[in-house]
C-alpha cells in the first residue's frame, strides 16, 4: 500500500508537481542524508551529496521502472552512485599507507559496534582517508563484493581487500584512542 502510494508520487514528480517532488525528497531524504554522512568528509559536504543525490534522482526519475524494484532501492542506488561520481570529481580517492598503524588481527566485529555511540562510529568513518572510506562504505554498508568495489573504484580487487582491512584497523585504532576503556566483548 505504501509502495503504491509512492509510485503515485513518483508520477506526480514526472509531471513537475512540487508538492509530490517535496514529498518524494522529504520521504527518502533522512536515508540518503545517512548515506552521504557515510561518505561525505564533513556535514557540509554531506549536505551538498544529499542535493547532489536528489538532483540526479530527479533528473533520473523517467527511468524509473517499477518492475525492477522498489523505487527506495532505486533512489539509494542512483545515491551511492552520485556519491561515489562527486568523490571522483573531487579526486578522494588517494591510495594511503597507515605504517604506523599496529599490526593487529582482530577486527571489529558487527556486534562490537553496539556498544559504540553512533556519532563515534560515524566520526571514525569520516577520520578515515577517502579512499578506505568508499571501500568500507562499499563493502560494509553496501554488501558489495570487492570484485564491484573494484570496477567502480578503478582499483584491483586485492586493493580494495587490503584497504577493507587498513580501514578496519584504522576504526579500531580511533575507536580505542576515543575510548580507552573500550573493550569488545566477544562470545567463545
Amino acid at each position: 500500500m505504501i509502495e503504491t502510494e509512492i509510485l503515485r508520487t513518483v508520477e506526480a514528480c514526472l509531471r513537475r508537481d512540487p508538492r509530490a517532488e517535496k514529498a518524494l525528497f522529504e520521504r527518502f531524504a533522512p536515508r540518503v542524508f545517512a548515506l552521504a554522512r557515510r561518505y561525505a568528509p564533513d556535514e557540509t559536504a554531506a549536505q551538498d551529496f544529499l542535493q547532489e543525490c536528489f538532483i540526479c534522482v530527479f533528473d533520473n526519475l523517467k527511468k524509473y521502472d517499477a518492475r525492477r524494484g522498489e523505487v527506495g532501492a532505486w533512489i539509494y542506488r542512483i545515491s551511492v552512485n552520485t556519491c561515489l561520481q562527486l568523490l571522483r570529481k573531487t579526486k578522494q580517492q588517494p591510495l594511503l599507507d597507515f605504517g604506523d598503524l599496529p599490526a593487529t588481527s582482530d577486527e571489529i566485529e558487527p556486534d562490537d559496534l553496539v556498544q559504540i555511540p553512533e556519532n563515534l562510529i560515524l566520526e571514525g568513518i569520516r577520520q578515515l582517508p577517502p579512499g578506505y572510506r568508499q571501500v568500507f562504505n562499499l563493502a560494509v554498508f553496501e554488501d558489495w563484493p570487492h570484485r564491484d568495489i573494484a570496477a567502480a573504484l578503478g582499483i584491483s580487487e586485492s586493493a580494495s581487500r587490503s584497504q577493507l582491512t587498513r580501514a578496519k584497523q584504522f576504526l579500531k585504532s580511533f575507536i580505542h584512542k576515543t575510548l580507552p576503556s573500550y573493550a569488545p566483548q566477544r562470545l567463545v
